[in-house]
């Protein structure tokens, strides 16, 4: 049985640390919610195991979910409201500008006019097209073919999802501001500019690109950036996290919609002193797919509950190419979960630190959100790029999981190490390691212009 203890995020890492032992029984514990990002593990030297390691890290991945989706602060981008309150978070509803909302997202950094990206503390916008969005509107784009970075809809590397009401899943990727100006750089030195191709190539060929790390002394977030997924809702669901978003269809006659939109999907990476490689966090709403024992409470959004299509390597019903088409044309994907949840170590494994958080935020929409995966390097060696006798996962300093790490809802072909293959593995550190000369990010690697 696992026991539920509510305690402050440095009594909880404490008492952490006394029992790392596990085991069936032993408490589980939760950090009081707190607005403040953390950036430091504490794994007590008794642990000796990453496997053990990992309620360490399922509780870092909590706890930075519950920082990031904090109410944010209106007055200041990127910035928590009351971070040491913890009914701000308990009582915000399901429906509210949270703190990773407000960070700057990927079209702004990477500007398709070429334009010098605008400071991030700006009240200013750039969007690309929607012009006339309302301040703080989420813009998503949905083209009607392939080729453009700036599209929502398609996985990376990979395909559009269906839901199973027939539509396309949106994708966002956003930035801190630790993230945003490193690759903004110094407005005094052009050199700095790293959104420029080729001052990033100059700086890759001294050395890989290093972001800056998060600290506790002084206190530092360091960069982080994210990446989430939403579905389409006809009206607000108590259930998700909810907000309205515009989404652009040039192929329409309203090419500029509004509609709800609920988080089906989030990643963190977040760089941190002790862990440069970064580490990756993974969540999902517990709706997506059906439970790891086959059980499901309600509808779900990627499986219709039925046993047909049979799903091979956690999928059916994959589109046959990027390119988007009209509802009365798309067929909804079939999708279940390939790699289990962790069970292990016994009695504090992520399944029980998914329990513990899940109960203790009980009554809000946070509670229908689950942790499916915590990667981390457990090597003290730098980035090494790929190369005769160097590869990954030894390149990446030895992640733990080394695959088998991904999300339904936005790796959802490639759950297996046969269907990820050719684009670069099934693990958030095995996919951005290829990218690891720009410090881990395909969108520094890939936007820059």
């Amino acid at each position: 049985m696992t026991v539920i203890v509510l305690l402050s995020p440095m009594r909880a890492r404490e008492t952490a640390a006394q029992g790392s032992a596990g085991g069936a029984g032993q408490p589980v514990p939760v950090a009081r919610p707190s607005g403040i990002l953390p950036v430091a593990v504490d794994i007590p030297s008794s642990v000796k195991s990453a496997e053990d390691a990992r309620p360490f890290f399922d509780d870092f991945s909590w706890r930075s979910l519950i920082a990031l989706n904090w109410p944010a602060d209106p007055a200041r981008r990127g910035t928590p409201k009351s971070p040491n309150q913890p009914a701000v978070f308990l009582k915000a509803g399901a429906s509210y500008p949270a703190v990773w909302g407000s960070y700057r997202e990927a079209y702004e950094l990477f500007r398709v006019d070429g334009a010098r990206p605008i400071p991030f503390a700006t009240k200013q916008q750039t969007l690309p097209f929607c012009a006339n969005a309302p301040a703080g509107m989420k813009v998503l784009l949905m083209g009607t073919k392939s080729g453009t970075l700036l599209q929502a809809t398609s996985q990376s590397f990979s395909y559009p999802l269906v839901d199973q009401n027939l539509n396309y899943v949106y994708y966002e990727i956003r930035f801190n501001r630790d993230q945003y100006d490193f690759v903004r750089g110094s407005d005094r030195i052009k050199a700095s500019w790293l959104y420029l191709a080729a001052n990033l190539e100059a700086a890759e060929s001294k050395a890989p690109i290093s972001m800056p790390l998060g600290a506790p002394q002084p206190y530092r977030e360091g960069a982080v950036m994210l990446k989430a997924a939403w579905k389409q809702l006809a009206a607000p669901d108590p259930r998700y996290y909810a907000v309205q978003a515009m989404i652009y269809d040039p192929s329409s006659k309203q090419p500029c919609r509004t509609t709800w939109v609920g988080l089906i999907g989030f990643h963190i990476a977040h760089k941190i002193k002790d862990f440069p490689q970064w580490i990756w966090s993974s969540f999902e709403h517990v709706d997506n797919v059906p439970n790891d024992d086959g059980s499901h409470s309600g509808p779900m959004t990627l499986n219709n509950g039925k046993a047909e299509p049979k799903t091979d390597g956690g999928w059916a019903n994959r589109p046959n190419s990027q390119n988007l088409v009209p509802k009365d044309q798309r067929v909804a994907a079939q999708v279940t979960r390939l790699n289990p949840i962790p069970t292990t170590p016994a009695g504090r494994s992520t399944v029980d630190i998914n329990a513990a958080y899940r109960k203790a935020l009980a009554g809000t929409v946070w509670a229908n959100y689950q942790l499916v995966i915590t990667q981390w390097p457990t090597g003290a060696t730098p980035f090494q790029p790929k190369g005769p006798g160097i590869s990954y996962p030894q390149g990446s300093a030895s992640p733990f999981p080394v695959n088998n790490a991904v999300n339904t809802a936005m790796e959802t072909f490639f759950q297996s190490q046969g269907d990820a293959m050719g684009a670069g593995g099934n693990s958030c550190m095995q996919c951005h390691y290829n990218a690891g000369v720009a410090d881990y990010s395909w969108s520094l690697l890939l936007r820059s212009h």
